[in-house]
């Protein structure tokens, strides 16, 4: 068996057949008289119109037949639609392109054929599309005269007219539909229509048009090329000309021109025409052009406001005393930056918009990264974390950075940074802390000598003072105490921040070190009239600390503890599991801490309320030197307060030995 063949125009040839809106339609009187009167005139079994579609023939007429289609692949009228003329087989089963065919060796049994190909007009291009055919068929062989092949091809051309009949019909429905929906849309979106007689200069104008600029078409007749141009902004028209004869040349596809236009009110409407030369003369000159009219304003002055505020927002940047930088999320390449970024590195702008960010980043800060990566990933900021950069001649200064994942409109991830040198800042701050070393290193000396000689004057041991003297001398004595506590508490945060401070951490047993601090710390208690307890929850538990230094710690906390608790009142030590280790807690039942200071509290030279804490004593270091100080015993420090109801402090420490035989509950 031989397929039929694929015609060369065969996507046009189905794009007219579908036009015709007939495949797969219902039947119709029109192509059934003609398949009848084919079926007597030759006195066939069959008379079919069959149309071929991409992998079928279907039937829109049949006589003889109940089947509806076949496969075009097995089809007769496959060939028939590839011949200019009457295609015959007079006798299928001696024809070796279709003595196998499934119809001829079965139902329904095609020993003779002949069809006719259903032609439609040419396009543009001269091409004949053949959409089907008209074909008479018989169970048994016949031949085919020359009066026959007329007979047949006079009955396809009326099948024919009535193909053309169908096709234009349908496609004057289709423009009848589509200037409904181009009238829809004109009216739905307000948009002002126009032609123009370039040659006359005649126009017509919709009622939107006029509306525009807030006039009716009956104020503005009669309407001309001249009153467009009236009403046209005189510093747009030469933009407006230029335009229209770039689409004149061929050089611009659309007049497209944005221009203002003189409202009936005074003011001026931003208007965007775009239109099209429709035809030429018959010498090729500009004949008809037609185009749209709408009203922008509304967006020229978004735009507008747009761009002011962009110019306000880059020289925001421009100036900002910080640095801003923009960087590709996935590559990390800079996008752009400020002149803040850029001044301390000694790169010019374009070398440094060169570099990758591992070569102004040292590659100790890797893990660092990777923490700010995974930050952005799952807040869509980081920082703000401290870091150095590397100068063009490969010295470093710190930087402080933050930032925010953005998306630009195209959907791609951006990193906005504001990266601040630090560098005056740490140099200030080293300038601070050597002047505190040094002058508590050298008032210290002095001060302790100072301080032993008033104790022994005030002691007496050189003799009885007068009284006014000796008040005098008492007065000395406890500001030289309070003075020598401050230079103690700065020496030992200068150890702790430089990493100075030695540690002998080893297993203690929790509960004789409490009872010391208690019994260290109840003189000053009594001092203030304040009761100290302890609630042992860890009988007989041992932590890893540094004893000394674990009783500094009791002591800032009980002394706290006891400076704001009121006359009468009482301190709580409580030691208590705590997950995997051990939590002592100190509780006092002062006046409690506000809330706007809970952020503040472990700073340096922090003080709740300075006059009251100068009136109770403290140097602002205290509780600073002891968040240091658990920190170096890898524990953790912090406070749970309400104003009015006290406050209690707590340290946990970790790893917690436990007493043969019992387990943490």
């Amino acid at each position: 068996m031989q397929p039929p063949e694929t015609p060369n125009n065969e996507q046009a040839r189905l794009q007219a057949l579908y036009e015709t809106e007939l495949l797969f339609s219902a039947d119709e009187p029109r192509f059934d008289r003609i398949t009848r009167l084919a079926q007597r005139l030759f006195d066939v079994d069959i008379a079919l119109i069959s149309l071929v579609a991409d992998d079928i023939q279907w039937f829109k007429s049949r006589q003889g037949l109940d089947a509806t289609q076949t496969d075009r692949g097995v089809s007769f009228c496959g060939h028939a639609i590839l011949q200019d003329d009457i295609f015959v087989v007079n006798n299928a089963i001696e024809d070796a392109r279709f003595s196998d065919n499934p119809l001829v060796t079965g139902e329904p049994n095609i020993r003779f054929y002949a069809g006719a190909p259903l032609r439609i007009e040419q396009d543009c291009d001269g091409n004949e599309f053949k959409l089907g055919t008209l074909c008479v068929i018989h169970s048994q062989s016949r031949t085919f005269t020359a009066e026959n092949r007329q007979l047949l091809r006079d009955l396809a051309d009326l099948v024919e007219l009535e193909l053309r009949q169908a096709r234009l019909q349908e496609q004057l429905t289709r423009a009848e539909v589509a200037e409904q929906r181009l009238a829809s849309v004109i009216e739905g979106t307000n948009i002002g229509t126009w032609e123009w007689n370039v040659q006359t200069g005649a126009t017509v104008f919709n009622e939107r048009w006029a509306d525009i600029v807030g006039y009716s078409l009956a104020e503005l007749a009669p309407v001309s090329i001249d009153t467009w141009m009236g009403l046209a902004h005189p510093d747009d028209l030469q933009a407006s000309n230029a335009a229209l004869q770039a689409h004149f040349d061929g050089t611009a596809e659309f007049y497209d021109v944005q221009c203002r236009m003189r409202h009936k009110r005074g003011h001026w409407v931003w208007v965007h025409d775009r239109g099209r030369l429709v035809s030429r003369s018959a010498d090729g000159q500009p004949l008809w052009m037609a185009g749209t009219h709408a009203d922008v304003s509304a967006q020229v002055q978004a735009q507008q406001a747009l761009s002011q505020s962009e110019a306000r927002l880059r020289a925001l940047f421009e100036l900002a005393p910080y640095g801003i930088a923009l960087n590709d999320f996935e590559t990390g390449s800079f996008i752009d930056i400020n002149p803040a970024v850029l001044k301390p590195t000694g790169y010019g702008r374009e070398e440094f918009m060169a570099l990758s960010y591992w070569q102004i980043t040292p590659r100790e800060y890797a893990a660092q990264e990777q923490e700010q990566l995974l930050s952005m990933r799952e807040t869509g900021r980081y920082g703000p974390f401290e870091k150095e950069y590397i100068r063009k001649d490969g010295s470093r200064y710190p930087v402080l950075l933050s930032g925010m994942v953005v998306n630009d409109p195209n959907g791609r991830q951006l990193i906005w940074s504001i990266v601040e040198d630090i560098s005056e800042r740490k140099r200030m701050e080293q300038i601070k802390d050597d002047f505190i070393t040094t002058v508590s290193h050298e008032l210290r000396t002095p001060l302790t000598a100072l301080r032993g000689a008033l104790t022994l004057v005030s002691s007496g041991t050189l003799g009885e003072l007068p009284g006014v003297a000796a008040n005098m001398v008492a007065v000395a004595e406890k500001n030289s105490q309070r003075l020598l506590l401050l230079i103690n508490d700065l020496l030992d945060m200068e150890k702790l921040l430089a990493g100075k401070m030695v540690f002998n951490l080893q297993w203690h047993d929790l509960n004789p070190l409490i009872e010391s601090s208690l019994d260290e710390n109840l003189p000053y208690a009594n001092l203030y009239q304040v009761s100290l307890s302890h609630d042992d929850l860890t009988e007989g538990a041992q932590v890893s600390v540094d004893a000394s230094r674990l009783q500094q710690i009791m002591a800032n906390l009980l002394s706290n503890a006891i400076k704001f608790s009121p006359t009468g009142g009482q301190v709580t030590v409580t030691s208590q599991w705590h997950g995997e280790g051990i939590r002592i807690c100190v509780a006092d039942q002062g006046p409690g801490i506000a809330p706007e200071f809970h952020d503040r509290i472990f700073q340096k030279f922090s003080q709740a309320d300075s006059s009251d804490a100068r009136q109770r004593g403290g140097t602002g270091l205290g509780l600073a030197i002891t968040r240091e100080l658990v920190h170096n015993m890898n524990g953790e420090v912090g406070f749970e307060s309400r104003p009015g109801e006290g406050a209690r402090f707590f340290v946990d420490l970790p790893l917690a030995r436990l007493p043969a035989g019992q387990a943490l509950v």
